[in-house]
């Protein structure tokens, strides 16, 4: 995948693009494939290429990562890609962010992520959206095949697209499935009536873009708000989205009997593009934040905004408690989660982004009061549910150590994952208490354990 064109002096440097010279110049710089020493290939390179500005787009697979920025000149710039999914992959970007001296941390996919690295205070941090997807004009086709269309990976890693895409098919809807190059797939958004989408983990992916840019109808899933893409596009004006696989079935029916309805959205979803996310725009919004002249707005996502409850505090725990649950939502529909209130209302807010994850909170009358005051305050409080007294079953219970330890009886465990948070050197004794009951641990910090299936 190309990266966005800034400047004609651009080099690129990746294991994907081979090097190529033209008018005397390097455009791009093939490397082996992983970690690499940045200020030695650039004292390699001829004066006049050496950079006023690097650009590294980085993910936590790290096929590409540019080490020793210190002894490069000029500003440096990380865009963070996918930390939506792969291994540990906040905690991957996390620690390469704080390992290189970068002057501007952009977000680009996962925009829920942003206040994670708000949090960690490592540089100053904005979002751009998307800003590697291309522009392929199409002029505006009212003459649409009334067919669904789906363009893109449907394997191992997408177990949800794959499972809707084949109950499209089961429901006798007339479904295509392609996979072709970005300019191939611009002119089938164009040319039908109704194009599916579905993310990866709740990620503003590309493709959202990709479809209104060419004047496609796009039926894509319900993300958070935190996503942004509420903000970005109107939901029932410039697209539709469905909530789960019911309401996906419904919303085709409808829309592929209404093919005026899907030309209106289309219209609308094409001019929203236009107006706002060309190519042209992402480059000046790079161009600025490499300046530092970028007028960067507050953040949506109230979680982004420093010294609210709990701003910073038990970071790593907290992602690697987010990071588990990111991977169950990857593989499943639907996750009744029940979080401890004295976990504290930051711990609970980090969770609510996960559009898979049903959220409760387990609270006393005491605890009921100010813990709907601090997610308010957060921005979240919409999003989850209150429950007094015991919890009911539920497929996740996350609970403070300390709630565990004091634990007398097991009827509050009505759950298959047992997730223990500030555990430190307070629950080996209850580890043995918890195996009695049918739990085994799998993991700590969080400390996570299993209850085998009766």
């Amino acid at each position: 995948m190309p990266p966005l064109v800034i400047s004609e002096r651009q080099l690129v440097i990746g294991p994907n693009f081979p090097t190529r010279m033209e008018g005397g110049r390097l455009r791009s710089l093939q490397i082996q494939s992983g970690r690499y020493d940045m200020a030695a290939l650039v004292s390699s390179l001829p004066a006049d290429q050496r950079p006023e500005l690097t650009v590294v787009l980085a993910d936590a697979y790290q096929q590409c990562v540019p080490e020793n920025l210190a002894a490069v000149p000029g500003r440096k710039l990380l865009l963070l890609a996918d930390t939506h999914h792969g291994p540990t992959p906040l905690q991957k970007m996390l620690a390469y962010a704080r390992q290189e001296p970068f002057d501007q941390i952009i977000v680009t996919h996962d925009p829920h992520h942003l206040h994670w690295f708000t949090e960690a205070a490592i540089a100053p941090i904005s979002y751009i959206p998307n800003v590697n997807v291309f522009h392929y004009p199409q002029p505006f086709n009212e003459r649409r095949q009334a067919n669904i269309v789906f363009v893109g990976q449907v394997g191992q890693f997408h177990p949800r697209r794959k499972y809707l895409l084949q109950a499209i098919r089961n429901a006798g809807l007339p479904l295509v499935v392609q996979q072709i190059p970005a300019p191939m797939a611009a002119r089938i958004y164009n040319s039908t009536q109704i194009t599916f989408n579905c993310s990866l983990n709740g990620d503003l992916n590309m493709r959202v873009f990709e479809v209104m840019a060419a004047g496609g109808f796009l039926v894509t899933d319900r993300l958070s708000p935190q996503s942004g893409l509420n903000i970005l596009f109107r939901r029932g004006e410039d697209f539709i989205d469905y909530d789960n696989l019911d309401d996906l079935l419904a919303k085709l029916k409808h829309y592929l009997a209404h093919p005026g309805e899907c030309l209106k959205i289309a219209k609308a979803g094409q001019t929203a593009y236009l107006k706002s996310h060309k190519p042209t725009q992402r480059v000046r919004d790079l161009l600025e934040c490499a300046s530092g002249t970028a007028n960067v707005p507050p953040p949506s996502d109230r979680r982004a905004v420093s010294g609210r409850d709990g701003f910073g505090q038990n970071l790593e725990e907290r992602v690697r408690l987010y990071e588990v649950l990111q991977s169950f939502s990857q593989q499943c529909e639907r996750i009744y989660v029940t979080a401890d209130a004295a976990l504290g209302a930051r711990s609970i807010s980090d969770l609510v982004d996960l559009p898979r994850l049903k959220v409760q909170v387990a609270a006393t009358g005491e605890q009921s009061s100010p813990m709907k005051e601090s997610l308010g305050r957060l921005g979240v409080f919409d999003e989850i549910d209150f429950i007094e007294g015991e919890p009911g079953p539920c497929d996740v219970l996350i609970m403070h150590a300390r709630t565990i330890t004091s634990l007398m009886d097991e009827q509050c465990l009505r759950t298959r994952f047992l997730m223990a948070m500030e555990a430190d050197n307070i629950m080996d004794r209850k580890t043995a208490w918890l195996k009695a009951r049918g739990f085994s641990k799998v993991g700590e910090k969080p400390w996570v354990f299993e209850r085998a299936h009766s």
